[in-house]
């Protein structure tokens, strides 16, 4: 049987940015590297779709960093506006694709909605200079014959010309700074629209390739989509000489196991999550770039064929390129991991470096697969010098790594994953999320709330029913005596997740817009502390997933003041808030070490101290 050369593998390979050959990884060429293949369904081309049909809808912004898919959002509503909502076909999606090429400058409509309106389409606002760009909005406000308009715009560029139009020194017009104001309010309350219904901006900075849906998001249907036998995809590594040495070909079979393979892509789903929870803005055109070298481990056909014909029995080669072992990059440079972002945040998640008794115990390295990272005994030879230990104890640890990872993605186990990725606090954190949790417990809240007191430098033992404040001239140095500026009542204190946070704010019982206008996960919870002053709103304090995990390890006992010290600086502005500087009662509360004393002024101004 000859060597073959999978055109399925080639067209993967394409979304990979670290050769020279890879393809600009914009619409035109995803939408070229499968022809068989339909777009994924995101709910995002659905809002739009209903949204150009509303009557007051004039302009609507998609906005985001680059790779989150404004245009092809753009193409497939083309598509489907030219299709009358039935299976676009690829020739279709080619054509609709080169007229927005042509007309995306908003100058002609490019089509009709289903009610008659002529749509217009901005494909990308960074190509006008300022002055144009700040023009061009404006122009847009108002369409053309009653139209609607679609512009697409990065966050950046979308601000600098609102703020080149709002000076009217030099001939702007101070209408488009609409368009800053509905993105501000979506940021904060999760509102897309403003309140005429006019203006709709979508930040798609909140979409998710892991979305807490039915389908797991975009991430899972990828994986599906490369992995399946269909359309005779895989044929060609059925007839490869090379087929039994292959980790590509090893890859795809073991996330495509009829067993096992939904639970490994559940995994990789899940990683994916937590990247987000984390802090990580995981766009459509990284996914697709981690996804791509986990499933060909950075290798081609041409690159296996080239070690099979060195020695057709070798199988101490293909461990580093194994999918469990290429989805944390490590066989790439530090600048090409820069370049996908998202493999930076995964590697702060990797469970290969996350050392758990009740794992470590059940790894066997006599049991590392059919492709083990060298010789699993050659760590048990006998050391003669400083340098072999060295090397023998660099090999263990190797070996260990490949195994955690391994077993992370095979285990059935799921409840532990987070401890895996060495995140104690990271259940607590999606239950919160999830609105699983039992109100009457309080565990995640006094948690959350020690960590804030640890934040200012105070550890007090036992679980207290109240939070502590101190004065904002003590947060950043603390003395062995620290004034106290308000007690809270843990009572009136709540945890909830993003989209709570948004209704809470927004005073309306009402699911926010942004939770349905993209592929949703919640990413953030927030804590709500009362105001000082009744009728004000809460002060609530946002953490993401890594910030949490801080809080709980400080609330547990941890001191990394020098090693976090921006972490503390964010938190500590956030609670100046709650700060009580209109206190004018003769009493001073004082935390002396962890003990609290009431400093009382007498008659004569004299100060006495008793403790509380």
């Amino acid at each position: 049987m000859p060597l073959e050369v999978n055109k399925h593998v080639q067209r993967i390979r394409r979304y990979q940015p670290f050769d020279v050959d890879a393809s600009e990884m914009i619409y035109e060429q995803a939408d070229q590297a499968d022809r068989t293949q339909s777009p994924y369904p995101v709910v995002t081309l659905e809002y739009l779709v209903s949204a150009i049909e509303q009557p007051t809808t004039k302009t609507i912004v998609l906005t985001g960093d680059a790779g989150h898919g404004k245009t092809s959002l753009c193409a497939n509503l083309l598509a489907e506006l030219r299709m009358g909502g039935e299976t676009v076909p690829s020739d279709v999606r080619r054509t609709v694709f080169n007229e927005l090429l042509k007309d995306g400058d908003a100058g002609r409509p490019v089509a009709l909605t289903r009610s008659g309106r002529p749509l217009y389409i901005l494909r990308d606002l960074s190509e006008l200079s300022l002055q144009a760009g700040a023009s061009k909005l404006v122009e847009l406000l108002d369409p053309p014959d009653k139209g609607v308009a679609i512009i697409c715009a990065n966050e950046g560029q979308l601000r600098k010309c609102v703020a080149e139009d709002d000076n009217l020194d030099r001939g702007g017009t101070g209408r488009a700074k609409i368009l800053v104001k509905t993105l501000t309010d979506g940021i904060a309350r999760g509102q897309v629209s403003d309140p005429e219904g006019a203006v709709t901006v979508i930040n798609l900075n909140y979409q998710s390739v892991a979305a807490d849906s039915r389908t797991g998001g975009f991430v899972p249907w990828v994986l599906r989509q490369w992995t399946t036998p269909q359309w005779s995809r895989w044929k060609a590594c059925e007839t490869c000489d090379a087929r039994e040495v292959c980790p590509i070909l090893a890859n795809r079979n073991e996330l495509n196991d009829a067993t096992h393979g939904p639970q490994r892509r559940a995994a990789v789903r899940e990683l994916f999550a937590a990247a987000e929870r984390a802090g990580a803005v995981v766009t459509t055109r990284q996914a697709l770039s981690v996804t791509s070298y986990m499933i060909t481990g950075g290798l081609s056909c041409e690159n296996v064929h080239a070690k099979y014909q060195r020695s057709h029995s070798n199988r101490l080669w293909q461990a580093p390129h194994l999918y469990h072992q290429a989805l944390f990059g490590d066989q790439l440079t530090q600048q090409q991991r820069h370049r996908v972002p998202a493999f930076l945040t995964l590697r702060k998640l990797d469970p290969g470096k996350v050392s758990r008794r009740q794992v470590d115990d059940r790894l066997d390295p006599d049991t590392a697969g059919r492709f083990p990272p060298g010789d699993p005994k050659s760590y048990l030879q006998k050391a003669r010098t400083t340098r072999d230990a060295q090397k023998q104890a660099e090999q263990l640890r190797g070996l260990y790594t490949f195994l955690r990872r391994a077993d992370f993605f095979n285990s059935i186990d799921s409840e532990d994953r987070f401890a895996r990725m060495g995140l104690q606090a990271g259940d607590d954190f999606v239950t919160v999320q999830n609105d699983r949790g039992n109100l009457a417990d309080t565990t995640v809240r006094d948690r959350f709330l020690k960590g804030l007191e640890a934040v200012q430098g105070i550890h007090r033992a036992g679980s207290n029913p109240d939070f502590l404040v101190l004065d904002p001239a003590f947060f950043a140095q603390r003395a062995r005596a620290a004034v106290i500026s308000r007690r809270v009542s843990s009572k009136n204190v709540e945890v909830v997740d993003q989209v709570t946070q948004w209704q809470k704010e927004g005073r309306t019982g009402d699911i926010p817009g942004m939770r349905n206008a993209v592929e949703w996960l919640n990413r953030s919870i927030f804590i709500r502390i009362p105001a000082i002053t009744p009728g004000q709103g809460a002060v609530s304090v946002e953490v993401d997933l890594l910030r949490f995990e801080l809080l709980t390890r400080w609330a547990a006992g941890l001191r990394s003041e020098t090693q976090h010290e921006a972490e503390i600086r964010g938190l500590s502005g956030s609670l100046a808030d709650l700060a009580d500087s209109l206190n004018k009662d003769d009493e001073i509360q004082v935390l002396v070490g962890n003990v609290m004393r009431k400093l009382m002024i007498d008659v004569g101004d004299k100060i006495r101290s008793v403790r509380a």
